[in-house]
């Protein structure tokens, strides 16, 4: 388990992995094949924040 490798790999997969089809949180380590043991809420937090950026700007609807 290692916390901080896990957070940061949690933000940094976020991402479109299919058009329309967008990972964050666990669901972003699972897909890269990044350590999954230790991703805790302020990772988690960060990933959605940024899927929802990622979003709103492939709606054109970026703030």
């Amino acid at each position: 388990m290692n916390a901080e490798a896990g957070e940061i790999a949690c933000v940094d997969y976020t991402s479109q992995v299919y058009p329309g089809l967008y990972v964050s949180g666990m669901a972003a380590c699972g897909v890269s094949g990044s350590n999954r043991m230790g991703p805790i809420f302020g990772g988690m937090l960060l990933s959605g924040v940024k899927a929802a950026n990622l979003i709103a700007q492939a709606l054109g609807k970026a703030q």
